[in-house]
């Protein structure tokens, strides 16, 4: 088995034992940094093996997504899943934070 192989098996493999957190059981509007901490300790008590369900969110600020986001891919690299976030501001916002962050560091 190659190299390349290897670790596409090894992701998979940390992929498919996600645990699933849903957003939308906490809020529907992700506007706080202390929102994002109380995720983020979730996320810790999983061991960071976790996927953001974000079915059902209706906001997504910017402090939230640096909050979360930007710092755990700054402490772990992108260690994480972000399911049915179909919103494409959304998206872009959560990628401009990583840049943001990491052209900061």
């Amino acid at each position: 088995m190659t190299r390349h192989r290897r670790i596409r098996t090894f992701r998979w493999l940390i992929l498919s034992q996600m645990k699933a957190i849903h957003l939308k059981e906490f809020w529907e509007v992700l506007v706080s940094r202390q929102q994002a901490k109380i995720v983020f300790a979730i996320a810790q008590k999983e061991n960071f093996n976790v996927e953001f369900d974000f079915e059902g969110i209706k906001f997504l600020a910017s402090s939230f997504a640096d909050e979360l986001f930007a710092k755990w891919f700054a402490q772990f690299g992108k260690v994480f899943k972000i399911t049915n976030l179909k919103d494409n501001f959304f998206k872009n916002l959560i990628k401009q934070v990583i840049v943001g962050r990491k052209q900061l560091a």
